[in-house]
């Protein structure tokens, strides 16, 4: 039992919830906004930084070219036939530009990079990259370097009289840009190198206003530190209860992976206004909760008392002592009615109704109980009463020995009938079909209506168990008149199940379970008939539990396997496609027939799961196919009932196609006729939203169903495949030859493709050619192709040695 938690509390606990949430939620937007107001500032700091250290650099830079152009022109140097007067003067112009623009090394290279002239005397040195590059574009550069200094490298184009170029090269060193940013914006500014190892970055210091408070700072750095994030929302640590803001700032895009500029701002004044912020929310937020507590609990204290008064007295009602709760149910006056005064008056109201449904129940329960009983629709038993009339007649046996007998019968396709009629016809059906079956009963004899369209009768006191069967030659006897319904002549049939017993201790459930094996059992042997239970139907039953078992294992360890059999082009001869089919290797069995599992995998819904796999490995053949040069072909794939009506099924598709990157159009879905038939209106919109996404839609072994003329108008489909059962015997049976003739007209005048299936023999495929039957398939053209051997056979289709079957068997290569 679970434990007791009076309502006042939950409505304590779900009010002090929504209040907590809702004061967690002020807090943290209020901390956020605190937070994203301290970012924003420093992203504005950080803006700041970079927008004076750009001023400042491009101040330096533009001050240095100045001067140095001055100097050329001083020394007219356009006028010069060559450049050697210029770098002789560059000496007594080194000291000037050391003291104004902290250079520390000047270079003259001519136009063949050869150096010229070099104030650290070396003459053995590579021209930097940014001298190469002014060579070419003939216009100053610049760029900064870092080594043991960091250092901006200027160049500057100059021409003599001839049109010769030189590149005079100076070298400035970053400090005196970092003295001016760490006095223009009072902070301390560091200059720094970023070396990678193993993937962990680490900082190298170059350049610094303040070299001991970074040393210090950099001994505290976080150790997953990141210095792509910290270049974007910058760092913030903690020394010696003071609170440091580090900017990182990126040089030039040639150097942003390399140096970075750190500017350091101690934001240790924000940093504790926003804790004291936080202790003001949390104190006000606390405040208002214990307040609010208080106030719940007083209001629901009230209420939870008078909720007390009326269960206590609620158990009165189960005793059917009404006087009682009344009296006891009365609460005290209150100042205002609420909603418990409504509820009072409500429980006082049920209380009264249930004393007068009392008195109706009793008359009731007798009427419920005979119709418990009866069927609605026909009027005969119901399950119910079978069960409890079976019970009597084995308990009977005790006294009276003889047979007791059940036949079960189901009436056959009477599914198809309800779909294509109306519900209406199918109930008048079962009514006339209740009459017929009452006439043969005897009053010891029951007939009852089991459920949808099965019905049972109930034979008891019989001397022999011939006379079960008897019953079921005269019930099958009574289906050889059709039913006459509206105008409308129907014929019906039906399937019985036989099980008898003179055992007094036969279980009732068991003797039904029986007769509807047998049942089964008919239907399986072609319906219209009746089979007598036997024990090898339980082992049948068994077995295909078994099988059902072992078809999940093989679904999970991956034992079935897909064959393509090909397709021909009757009229070209050439190969047109394939069909999927699949095949299941036993580990124990080996090659189990297809006829055997499919019907089960239908019966568990495993076709479901299976039928992608089959689409998911046809998509795979087909890339394969394509790749190897068969640009042209289609693969056909069946498709259960149960798949076809799954709505999922063209997202499905999709899916599967989008990764092997196809098209529908490489795919022909095979549907049969009885999924068209018996689920028309549901399969017509699955049919179109398929045909959208390309696919060709075929009708698979056409003529062995139900289909009309009217229903193919209205289906989108693109092939009509003839089943092979016409097709083999057509040679030898007339009518299978008309059959299948007839079919190839009467397909193509509706402007579809027909597909001849079963194809064994080469006057089989002269008499489809003369009829103009577009493709055929079948084991004269080939066997199905398991997957080792579609290599081979693709390449003799590319060399055009298939199929060599549509010549004369004389003439074969």
């Amino acid at each position: 039992m679970p434990r007791y938690l009076s309502l006042s509390w939950k409505i304590l606990l779900l009010m002090l919830s929504m209040l907590l949430i809702l004061l967690l939620w002020f807090t943290g937007l209020s901390l956020l906004h605190m937070n994203d107001q301290f970012t924003r500032q420093q992203a504005q700091r950080k803006a700041q930084g970079q927008q004076y250290f750009d001023v400042y650099n491009q101040s330096s830079t533009q001050q240095l070219l100045t001067w140095l152009q001055t100097q050329a022109e001083l020394q007219q140097l356009h006028l010069a036939d060559d450049f050697n007067q210029f770098a002789a003067s560059l000496p007594q112009q080194f000291e000037p530009l050391q003291q104004n623009f902290a250079v520390q090394q000047l270079y003259l290279w001519n136009q063949q990079q050869q150096l010229l002239y070099s104030s650290a005397g070396a003459t053995e040195i590579e021209p930097a990259a940014v001298v190469v590059a002014t060579l070419q574009q003939q216009q100053p550069q610049s760029d900064t370097r870092c080594g043991q200094i960091c250092e901006k490298q200027l160049t500057l184009p100059l021409l003599n009289r001839h049109g010769e170029i030189a590149v005079l090269q100076a070298n400035a060193d970053m400090a005196g840009v970092l003295f001016s940013l760490h006095q223009a914006l009072g902070v301390d500014v560091a200059l720094v190198q970023v070396n990678a190892d193993n993937a962990q970055q680490q900082l190298r210091l170059l350049l610094a206003s303040n070299r001991e408070l970074l040393r210090q700072l950099y001994q505290v750095l976080p150790a997953q530190f990141d210095l792509a994030t910290a270049r974007e929302e910058g760092l913030i640590l903690q020394l010696q209860q003071q609170s440091y803001f580090i900017h990182f700032i990126t040089l030039a895009p040639a150097q942003s992976d390399a140096y970075v500029l750190l500017m350091l701002e101690d934001v240790s004044a924000a940093v504790a206004e926003n804790s004291r912020y936080q202790q003001r929310v949390l104190t006000m937020a606390a405040a208002c909760f214990l307040l609010l507590l208080l106030l719940i609990m007083l209001i629901t204290r009230r209420i939870s008392r008078r909720i007390l008064q009326l269960a206590a007295a609620l158990p009165l009602l189960a005793q059917r002592r009404y006087a009682a709760f009344r009296q006891q149910s009365q609460l005290p006056a209150a100042w205002f009615a609420d909603e418990l005064t409504t509820f009072n008056d409500s429980v006082l109201s049920l209380n009264n109704q249930l004393e007068t449904l009392d008195l109706q129940l009793a008359e009731n329960t007798a009427s419920l109980q005979r119709m418990a009983m009866v069927d609605q629709l026909t009027a005969l038993a119901n399950r119910n009463m079978l069960q409890q009339r079976l019970a009597a007649a084995l308990a009977n046996l005790t006294q009276q020995p003889g047979v007791v007998a059940l036949l079960f019968l189901d009436l056959d396709k009477f599914k198809t009938i309800n779909n294509s009629r109306s519900h209406v016809v199918g109930d008048q059906l079962l009514i006339e079909t209740a009459r017929r079956l009452e006439t043969l009963a005897t009053p010891q004899d029951l007939v009852c209506r089991f459920g949808g369209d099965e019905f049972a009768i109930l034979l008891s006191g019989l001397t022999a168990t011939e006379q079960a069967e008897t019953m079921a030659m005269r019930v099958l006897a009574l289906f050889e008149q059709p039913f006459v319904l509206a105008q409308v002549s129907l014929r019906l049939s039906a399937s019985i199940g036989i099980s008898y017993t003179q055992d007094a201790q036969q279980d009732g459930d068991e003797l039904i379970r029986c007769a509807d094996l047998a049942m089964y059992q008919a239907k399986a042997s072609g319906r219209n008939c009746y089979v007598v239970f036997n024990q090898q139907m339980s082992a049948d039953l068994a077995a295909r539990i078994q099988l059902e078992t072992e078809l999940r294992q093989a679904l999970l360890l991956q034992q079935f396997s897909l064959s393509l059999q090909p397709q021909v082009n009757l009229s070209s001869g050439k190969l047109c496609g394939f069909e999927a089919l699949i095949r299941w290797q036993h580990p124990q069995r080996g090659i189990v027939a297809p006829d055997e599992f499919i019907p089960v995998l239908e019966q568990t819904q495993l076709i479901v799961d299976v039928g992608y796999w089959v689409f998911d490995r046809s998509c795979r053949y087909c890339a394969e196919l394509i790749a190897a040069g068969l640009n042209d072909v289609t693969i056909a794939v069946n498709i259960s009932a149960d798949q076809f009506l799954h709505t999922k099924l063209p997202d499905r598709f999709g899916q599967i196609l989008q990764r092997y990157g196809l098209s529908g159009h490489h795919f022909e879905l095979e549907i049969t006729e009885s999924t068209l038939i018996n689920n028309f209106s549901e399969t017509l919109g699955m049919m179109y939203r398929l045909k959208a996404q390309g696919f060709r839609l075929a009708i698979d072994d056409f003529g062995t169903g139900y289909s009309s003329l009217n229903y193919l108008k209205q289906m989108p489909v693109d092939v009509i495949k003839i089943d092979k059962s016409f097709v083999v015997n057509m040679l030898d049976n007339p009518q299978d030859y008309q059959i299948v003739a007839s079919t190839i007209a009467m397909v193509q005048k509706l402007g579809l493709q027909v597909v001849a299936e079963g194809v064994e023999s080469f006057a089989v495929v002269k008499l489809l050619q003369q009829h103009q039957c577009d493709f055929a398939q079948g084991y004269y053209f080939s066997k199905p192709l398991a997957e080792t051997q579609l290599p081979v056979f693709v390449q003799q289709v590319l060399q055009q040695h298939w199929p060599a079957a549509l010549l004369p068997p004389a003439t074969q290569p």
